[in-house]
């Protein structure tokens, strides 16, 4: 940087949205303090993402893994799904991004419940936007999730487009580290299967147009390849937020 007598440095001027995105971020940090969990979510360049503060607990020694029962397989949503519903949708209306001027409104239309173990995940979509949460034994967490102001196009013929990628990495102490994948799918895929970069092979839920994956871990998806009814490979699609 140049210290020249009577020049005056340029300043960087930053992109009003992310202002405020962070701006709402960190207030509601400050009122959770020390319960907080940020979510890092990658969505394609032309959607808008958001950092959502939710409640956690810590985990020690004494207080085991809430993702305990995570199986790469998902199952068929046992009792207590419609209850983790409810609280998705009342944390979701809690959201710091509810009142912030041209952001897509936040869907609460049920779309998929993705249940392995006793952990069970939920998707929201909507015309602008989609949403995840989770809930565990420990508690609802919610991930930030991505969407357009100017609306979603048609999938039309295509047979598969990413939709948002969401990495929970904590801070040691006030949670656990897992990957989310949100996509589009045509009508043609019944089954879905994510690769990751450690080597796992996991299995998403496919209902409405949509699929979900997570894993407890920080690992990257490589790829995700699609099935038909048959249990054919249709395709093999990148994992990559384009």
């Amino acid at each position: 940087m140049s210290n020249t007598p009577g020049v005056t440095p340029e300043i960087p001027q930053l992109d009003p949205m992310r202002v405020q995105v962070r701006k709402h971020a960190m207030l509601n940090a400050i009122e959770e303090e020390p319960r907080r969990r940020w979510w890092r979510i990658a969505v394609p360049a032309s959607v808008l993402a958001a950092a959502v503060v939710a409640t956690t607990v810590l985990w020690t020694p004494t207080n085991p893994s809430a993702y305990a029962s995570w199986t790469a397989e998902p199952r068929a949503p046992g009792p207590g799904a419609d209850s983790v519903v409810e609280k998705c949708r009342k944390l979701i209306a809690e959201s710091p991004t509810a009142d912030m001027p041209d952001w897509p409104e936040t869907p609460t239309d049920l779309t998929i419940v993705d249940q392995r173990g006793d952990l069970t995940m939920v998707l929201f979509t909507g015309p602008e936007s989609e949403q995840s949460c989770l809930g565990s034994p420990k508690g609802i967490e919610m991930a930030g999730g991505g969407g357009s102001p100017n609306g979603r196009p048609p999938l039309g013929s295509a047979r598969f487009r990413m939709g948002s990628l969401g990495t929970s990495d904590p801070d040691p102490g006030q949670g656990e580290p897992r990957r989310t994948l949100v996509a589009e799918v045509g009508a043609e895929v019944a089954k879905a299967r994510v690769s990751t970069d450690d080597g796992k092979q996991v299995t998403a839920t496919v209902d409405n147009g949509w699929m979900v994956a997570w894993w407890p871990t920080k690992a990257k998806a490589i790829s995700v390849t699609l099935y038909n009814s048959a249990g054919e490979v249709i395709g093999t699609e990148s994992a990559e937020i384009k």
